[in-house]
C-alpha cells in the first residue's frame, strides 16, 4: 500500500508553487497526500510541516504545531521540518526537533531524505496551487475552525472568501527567488538565499500566454522581493510589465511584495496598467511612514516620493483597484511622532488592507541589536494605538510577538 504523506503548510504564500512541485514530486514517486487540512492525519506515514519565521510569533508557532503533530500522528510516522525556521534558529530546531529538515533554498535536501527514484528537480514548477484550510494552534478540527470563522469580523470573512474565490481563477507565475535587500530587521533571507532565478522576460510571456490558452482571465506574479525582478540577469520588473501591457488579451494582474524603492523602476509601466484597467491588486509594504525609521531599517526610499507615486497610481486606477501595505510598529527608538507619521501615511492611502507587524527582534538580524529596544508589552501597546488611530480599524491584520 502506498505510504500516505501531510503537508501542513504554514510558509507564506510565496512558497505555494515550491510546495505544489513537492506534492507532484511525491505523487509521482507513488505516494498519496493527504486531503486532512484541518488536523494532525492520525493515517500518515509521513508529516511535513512547512513554517514561517518572520516573526516570534510565528516561529513559536511552529512550535506548537510540533507538540500537536507529535501527539496527534501514529505511531512511527516521520516528521520533518520544513520552511523558514530551521535556517532563522537551527538551535532551537535542534534542542526541540532534532529531525530532518530542509528551507526555500535546500529543497534538494527532500531527494537525500528520501532517495526516490524521480529526482524534485526533474517536475516543473506548477502554476496552480488550492489553497487549503485553516490550521491555526486553536483550530483542531472542521467545527473548531468554523467556530474560529464566525469569530471573526464581517470584513475579514470577505477577506478570506474573496481571496479562496480569486485563487481558484489564478495564474501564478513565479518569477524569481531570493532576496539581496538586507533589511535590518528581516531573518527571512537567511532562509530564502540571495536574489537568483529570475526567469527571462520571454519565459515569463510563454507562462503568461500559456494561462491565458487555458483560461486564465487573472494572473499574479510571485517572488520573495518582486519589485527586485531581473537584476540578477540585467533586466528589470518594469521592462517586464510593459511586456505584460503590450499583451492584446483580456486579463487582469495582481503584484504583490513591492519594496518601494523599485517602485520608480516600475512607475510607468504600472501607471499604464491601471490605465488599462488590468492591475487589480498592488500590495507594496511601506513599513514606516517616517524616514528617519526607514534608514534604521535600511529601507532605500523617500516617504514623501513613494507617497505621491501611490497617489498618482490610485488616481489612475479603476475604482475596484486595491491596494495593500505592511508596517512595523514598535521599531527600536521610533518615537510617538514618527508611529504617528505611519498612522498619517496609512490614513492618506486608505489601504485595503494593512500587516501590522509588532518588531520583535529576530536572531542574527542586526535591528535586535540597535539600541532604545522597546518590551514587548509596549510594542504591543504602540500596536494597539496605531489599530486605534487608522481610519479604518478592520483594514488591519494585527501579527505581533
Amino acid at each position: 500500500m502506498a505510504q500516505k504523506v501531510q503537508i501542513i503548510i504554514k510558509s507564506c504564500d510565496r512558497r505555494v508553487l515550491e510546495l505544489e512541485q513537492v506534492k507532484n514530486w511525491f505523487i509521482a514517486n507513488g505516494y498519496k497526500i493527504s486531503k486532512n487540512h484541518y488536523s494532525v492525519d492520525k493515517t500518515a506515514d509521513i508529516i511535513i510541516l512547512t513554517t514561517c519565521g518572520v516573526t516570534q510569533l510565528h516561529e513559536d508557532f511552529t512550535f506548537e504545531m510540533l507538540e500537536r503533530i507529535k501527539a496527534g500522528k501514529k505511531p512511527g510516522a516521520q516528521i520533518i521540518l520544513g520552511g523558514c525556521v530551521p535556517e532563522i534558529n537551527p538551535e532551537r530546531v535542534a534542542e526541540e526537533f532534532g529531525g530532518p529538515t530542509f528551507s526555500p533554498k535546500s529543497y534538494e535536501k527532500l531527494d537525500r531524505i528520501f532517495d526516490m527514484p524521480s529526482k524534485l528537480d526533474e517536475f516543473e514548477r506548477p502554476n496552480l496551487y488550492k489553497m487549503e484550510g485553516l490550521y491555526r494552534s486553536d483550530v483542531g478540527n472542521t467545527l473548531s475552525a468554523v467556530k474560529y470563522v464566525t469569530s471573526l469580523s464581517p470584513r475579514a470573512i470577505m477577506r478570506g472568501l474573496r481571496l479562496r474565490a480569486t485563487n481558484r481563477k489564478t495564474f501564478y507565475i513565479q518569477i524569481h527567488e531570493g532576496c539581496s535587500m538586507g533589511c535590518t530587521y528581516c531573518a527571512i533571507q537567511k532562509a530564502i538565499g540571495p536574489l537568483r532565478n529570475s526567469k527571462p522576460i520571454e519565459t515569463v510571456i510563454a507562462e503568461f500566454r500559456e494561462g491565458l490558452a487555458n483560461g486564465y482571465k487573472h494572473f499574479r506574479l510571485i517572488g520573495d522581493c518582486a519589485g527586485s525582478y531581473g537584476l540578477d540577469i540585467k533586466t528589470d520588473l518594469g521592462k517586464l510589465l510593459t511586456a505584460i501591457s503590450e499583451i492584446e488579451e483580456k486579463f487582469t494582474l495582481e503584484l504583490t511584495d513591492i519594496n518601494p524603492v523599485f517602485l520608480k523602476i516600475i512607475f510607468e509601466p504600472v501607471k499604464t496598467l491601471c490605465r488599462q484597467k488590468r492591475l487589480s491588486n498592488l500590495y507594496i509594504p511601506i513599513q514606516s511612514g517616517n524616514d528617519r525609521v526607514l534608514g534604521l531599517m535600511h529601507r532605500r526610499y523617500d516617504i514623501e516620493e513613494t507617497k505621491r507615486m501611490l497617489l498618482e497610481l490610485k488616481e489612475a486606477a479603476p475604482k475596484d483597484f486595491r491596494i495593500g501595505t505592511s508596517v512595523i510598529v514598535g521599531f527600536p527608538s521610533e518615537s510617538d511622532e514618527e508611529l504617528k507619521d505611519t498612522v498619517d501615511f496609512c490614513n492618506l492611502m486608505a489601504f485595503d488592507w494593512i500587516y501590522c507587524h509588532g518588531f520583535s527582534p529576530r536572531p542574527g538580524t542586526p535591528a535586535a541589536d540597535l539600541p532604545d529596544q522597546y518590551t514587548e508589552d509596549e510594542v504591543m501597546q504602540r500596536v494597539e494605538s496605531f489599530k486605534a488611530a487608522i481610519a479604518d480599524p478592520d483594514s488591519v491584520v494585527l501579527d505581533f510577538k
